[in-house]
């Protein structure tokens, strides 16, 4: 008999967790299983709070690939927005699009959400950042927790925070970047999907 999966039972793993545990310390070592029911229920206590811990984290920090938390930028007190021009709404961006034959960039965002706020701190405060985003697309930034954010949010499938697309003036999505990232990959990736080079 080997250790179960944490799977068996999605709506309660713990639960599941639990009963099966018990079961391999009944069943393997009836003379000291006091000690090792006390050890295997710590055990599961630990494992639920870590669950519940890195659940807490990821929804809260959204997606964040290779970015450990000991290697991630600090974060400033507020969703500050350097020096980059957003637009703040979806028809704004349309029409500034088709006027100047641009991209459409948007960043979807929450107050609330961690790596968007280093994204800000960071990445939009870094000059070629800036310059690229002023030179070549409609940079705009759409609260999920507001309607016109949370509509497109939902059209999209944006389904972690940030993610930033990239959208032709009609519409079309061209790319996206899911996460946070530092100025130079932010770049790369931007590069990458617009097909251009780096300046």
């Amino acid at each position: 008999m080997g250790i179960p999966r944490h799977d068996r039972n999605p709506k309660q793993p713990g639960k599941a967790l639990g009963a099966s545990l018990n079961e391999l310390v009944y069943n393997c070592a009836p003379a000291s299983s006091f000690a090792l029911e006390v050890l295997v229920k710590a055990l599961i206590g630990t494992s639920v709070l870590i669950v519940m811990g890195a659940v807490m984290a990821l929804t809260t920090a959204g997606c964040h690939r290779g970015i450990s938390e000991e290697s991630a930028p600090p974060v400033l007190a507020s969703h500050s927005e350097g020096s980059v021009d957003w637009t703040r709404s979806w028809d704004a961006a349309v029409k500034k699009a088709r006027s100047k034959n641009r991209t459409i960039l948007i960043d979807f965002y929450a107050d609330w959400c961690i790596w968007c706020r280093r994204l800000d701190a960071t990445t939009y405060r870094d000059p070629k950042v800036v310059a690229f985003l002023t030179d070549r697309v409609v940079a705009t930034k759409l609260n999920v927790d507001k309607r016109e954010g949370r509509s497109l949010s939902t059209k999209y499938h944006v389904d972690g925070l940030p993610t930033i697309l990239l959208l032709s003036a009609d519409g079309r999505e061209l790319g996206r970047i899911p996460g946070y990232m530092p100025a130079g990959q932010f770049l790369d990736r931007l590069n990458q999907i617009l097909g251009t080079a780096s300046r």
